[in-house]
């Protein structure tokens, strides 16, 4: 038989892999290799048979390269295997596809999420969301006051679970902040998604969960001030001096029926309601002049967010919230930073400019009132509330040039005065 068809065993035992080199050199006519530490002959079917020891020395070793050492293969043959480290997975050539394919992976990092736009967007807070990851078990959030996260850390690296949605909390109001987020497992951790923006809500006077609007209502047909805000089917306003330029700056001033949505009458006459007296009210209060989603607020309420201003925001003073809703004249510390009065009054870095701190952000202006005739423009500020306290009278709040409290008192129905609302 000639050498070339002869059919021969050889057994290769181990360590002697530099011989299996050696025969597949000098031996090519062999048709059968057997490498293993008992002696046993290799299976009929199979041309290399390896078998482990048992103890040492294992499985076979395939060759190991990156995905660009991979690709560097010239003319690669068909079913040709590797093990690629860039992707922790055994692969094999594909001739009639031209590509290579995945047999199998180990142990790999979850790749990188995609950050969606924020949700839930308030003067402090936001949602950040991303799209869920497969093999991702956690997932790590950063926010940042920079694009390029070089400036004031909110988060870093902050481990938030396997979630794909998490409330930022704490922050500043109108204020631009960025948020990126990877995902991570046993394996490793992804590249970081990418980065998306989120412009807080604008700043507007709040304390506790009051949150007020930013200016004195402006709304309605400007009428004289010599006469009465008594056309029911008009909604009507007096402008300081009858100059509408001061309305524009310091909002419209309103008889207490008109500016709770009530018929001129109920100025003189006793209207009642649950209105009159919730705290906190919500949708139950009374809309009146103010827009959708506020309402005018009543005494307990003014009185409550006057004593959290001041017993809330710094500096702070002790003043009780019995104090504040029960005792008429001025309430609280009497201080020019402490005060209510000093923190809800504009500043002299506001225009107009006034005595306070406004450490509120209420700016609160010195809008003057309408009597018998027009006064205190520059000096008082007088608010209604949606109180009565009697048939002819209602509550309102003060606040004055040179005092750093807040007053309470009642007064008759048909002057006119600023109307601030809070949101529902």
């Amino acid at each position: 038989m000639p050498m070339g068809t002869k059919k021969m065993n050889y057994i290769v035992r181990v360590p002697l892999l530099a011989l299996l080199v050696y025969w597949l050199q000098v031996l090519p006519v062999f048709s059968q290799i057997g490498i293993n530490a008992t002696g046993n002959n290799p299976d009929p079917s199979a041309m290399l048979d390896v078998a482990a020891d048992g103890a040492t020395k294992g499985g076979l070793l395939i060759p190991r390269m990156t995905t660009a050492e991979r690709n560097s293969i010239a003319s690669p043959a068909n079913s040709l295997l590797i093990f690629n480290t860039t992707t922790n997975c055994f692969e094999w050539w594909d001739a009639i596809g031209n590509t290579w394919v995945t047999l199998s992976c180990g142990c790999q990092p979850p790749s990188a999420p995609t950050a969606n736009a924020a949700t839930s967007v308030t003067q402090t807070s936001f949602t950040a969301n991303w799209s869920a990851v497969t093999g991702a078990t956690t997932y790590y959030l950063d926010v940042n006051t920079n694009s390029s996260f070089t400036g004031t850390w909110i988060l870093n690296n902050q481990n938030v679970g396997n979630v794909t949605t998490y409330s930022v909390s704490g922050l500043t109001c109108n204020t631009t902040y960025y948020y990126r987020v990877r995902a991570a497992n046993s394996c490793g951790t992804s590249a970081n998604s990418n980065v998306i923006s989120v412009t807080t809500a604008a700043c507007v006077p709040s304390c506790g969960t009051q949150v007020w609007m930013t200016a004195n209502m402006d709304v309605g047909t400007m009428i004289n001030g010599s006469n009465e805000q008594s056309n029911n089917s008009q909604l009507e306003k007096y402008c300081y001096n009858n100059n509408a330029s001061n309305c524009a700056t310091y909002g419209g001033l309103y008889q207490w029926a008109e500016a709770v949505g009530e018929p001129y009458s109920s100025n003189s006459n006793s209207v009642g309601g649950s209105w009159q007296t919730c705290d906190p009210c919500g949708s139950g209060g009374r809309q009146g002049i103010c827009p959708a989603g506020y309402h005018i607020p009543t005494d307990r309420e003014w009185s409550r967010y006057e004593w959290c201003v001041e017993n809330n925001i710094s500096p702070t003073g002790t003043t009780s919230l019995s104090t504040f809703q029960n005792n008429v004249g001025g309430r609280g510390t009497n201080n020019n930073t402490i005060g209510p009065g000093a923190k809800l009054k504009a500043s002299a870095s506001n225009s107009p400019a006034w005595d306070g701190t406004n450490a509120s952000g209420f700016t609160a202006l010195p809008a003057g009132v309408r009597t018998n005739g027009f006064n205190g423009l520059g000096s008082d500020a007088y608010f209604w509330s949606a109180t009565e306290h009697s048939a002819p009278h209602a509550w309102f709040h003060l606040l004055d040039t040179g005092n750093w409290q807040s007053a309470r008192s009642f007064y008759g129905k048909t002057p006119g005065f600023s109307v601030r609302c809070l949101q529902n």
